[in-house]
């Protein structure tokens, strides 16, 4: 009888700004990859949705240009994982119809609906304490509560609620259903790993809407095979096994080596998200106590958008709008004298763990500075946020060295010294560019065998040297970090003056 020939396993990543498919072999190496853009439409202020359609045709396209590159026999892709962003709203009908476009987790229409939310403290006291977090506007009950009221013809219409994750599973396989670390974000109950009808109604939310909630799968549970119509989409073979899927940032973690109870991640992409893996269930408004990939395991997570976003827009400001360009501005910013006082940039272009009200700043610009001095800035202000996140963190938790680093701006080595600096402790960066993919693969190869467990799978990541904090830059940092603590505190009163005169001036 022959051997068995090689098998494959495909990860699915689909993140706010891009789908990234990745083919890897037994040992988690990527062979083919494939990657389209996400597509998000801001046309409305506040709104950032898209069509389900569109998201399924870019998920498509990425996974046949994956399987064509890697060149490997689609037979012998062994099973399908699949992550993607939390939050937002996916409403499907009972047969996987869109009913509407999926409102992704930068959508904040729902502002008025969270805020009101967060006043109200029993409520609250009922959401966290049960659910595990604070909802930001982008989260499925506030969502829900702002459809009710401006589209409720939309909610009637929808037999299910699903996250990103589950509608590429939807119309690969046919089947409704989501996992825990996903529905943590809603309305599950993280001590019984059950939708609760008590969390539904601190929302605010009619009990009726239980009906949307679709069942609950371990991430590693396979739940469906691909259908010939998916097949033939993605060149995938009909059959193939495809697991329920997990949270991305629990599948970066898995992709950082990180998903193991004491080890803390942090991500600089999309979002600034500093997540610890734990078996505890402590919680605060400063972060979200997750349920992982199985109801056991917890990563407490702090985050914000106050990564990529901030760096986008302040390189689009200072003109680099090229890839040499910005080469040339972080090289001028890493030639800097590391201990040279440099803006102070407060990166809340989008979202800030501070509240709402809280806007972006730039503070201590002087004639001399260059514009490589407000790109570091820029960057030292990102650096400053996994300060924030980790001290909330660090109230409850403890960890081990080192800190493990990923996302886009992780390539950068400037980038990455700061953080050592900043968090005073050794950092490695993870060498696998697309952490989520190897994660959700590796899910799915433990869900089939190819691996004894997802901890076996994640003895294949690869890191980085250690990189370590320089003993010259401990003063300054306390610097920094003191100067962004006074300037918080002081813009705060200021932030929510303007906020009233913003909300009067719209009635």
């Amino acid at each position: 009888m022959p051997a068995p020939g090689p098998r494959h396993l495909l990860g699915v990543d689909v993140g706010q700004t891009a789908v990234k498919a990745v083919v890897h072999d037994e040992s988690l190496r990527p062979v083919g990859v494939g990657r389209r853009s996400s597509p998000v439409d801001r046309e409305v202020p506040r709104f950032a949705e898209r069509s389900q359609d569109a998201l399924w045709a870019a998920a498509a396209g990425a996974i046949s240009e994956a399987v064509t590159a890697s060149g490997v026999d689609p037979a012998s892709i062994a099973a399908v994982g699949i992550t993607g962003h939390g939050d937002g709203l996916h409403l499907v009908s009972a047969d996987g119809t869109p009913v509407g476009p999926a409102i992704t987790a930068m959508d904040s229409r729902a502002h008025v609906e969270a805020a009101q939310l967060a006043a109200d403290e029993e409520r609250m006291r009922v959401v966290l304490g049960r659910s595990g977090q604070e909802p930001t506007p982008g989260a499925a009950g506030n969502l829900l509560r702002w459809l009710l009221e401006h589209d409720p013809e939309r909610i009637a219409r929808a037999d299910a609620m699903l996250f990103c994750k589950d509608v590429i599973r939807l119309r690969l396989t046919g089947v409704i259903a989501t996992d825990y670390s996903d529905a943590t974000a809603s309305f599950l109950d993280t001590a019984t790993a059950e939708w609760s009808g008590e969390i539904v109604e601190a929302y605010g939310l009619p009990d009726s809407l239980m009906r949307l909630l679709p069942p609950l799968h371990p991430s590693g549970d396979v739940v469906g095979a691909v259908l010939p119509e998916a097949a033939a989409a993605t060149g995938l073979t009909v059959g193939t096994p495809v697991v329920a899927g997990l949270h991305d940032v629990q599948a970066a973690a898995i992709g950082m080596g990180a998903l193991e109870p004491g080890r803390l991640a942090i991500v600089a992409g999309s979002f600034s998200t500093n997540g610890v893996t734990t078996t505890r269930d402590d919680v605060d408004p400063r972060w979200q106590s997750r349920l992982s990939i199985t109801p056991e395991l917890r990563i407490a997570m702090s985050t914000s958008a106050t990564a990529s976003p901030a760096l986008n827009w302040v390189l689009r400001m200072l003109g680099a709008h090229d890839d040499a360009a910005r080469d040339l501005l972080f090289a001028e910013a890493a030639a800097l004298d590391p201990e040279e006082q440099v803006p102070l940039v407060l990166p809340f272009l989008v979202d800030s763990p501070l509240g709402a009200d809280s806007s972006a700043a730039l503070a201590g610009v002087r004639g001399w500075h260059t514009p490589a001095h407000v790109l570091r800035g820029a960057l030292e202000g990102i650096a400053l946020m996994h300060v924030w996140h980790t001290r909330a963190l660090g109230e409850r938790f403890d960890w081990e060295q080192p800190v493990v680093l990923g996302g886009g701006i992780a390539r950068a080595p400037l980038y990455v010294q700061l953080v050592a600096n900043a968090l005073r402790s050794p950092v490695v960066v993870v060498q696998n560019e697309e952490a989520g993919a190897f994660g959700a693969a590796a899910v799915a190869g433990a869900a089939v065998g190819v691996f004894e467990s997802v901890s076996a799978a994640q003895e294949l990541v690869e890191r980085s040297s250690p990189v370590l904090p320089t003993e010259e830059s401990a003063a300054y940092w306390a610097g920094v970090i003191r100067s962004f603590d006074e300037a918080t505190a002081a813009l705060t009163p200021w932030w929510r003056a303007r906020a009233a005169v913003s909300s009067e001036a719209g009635r």
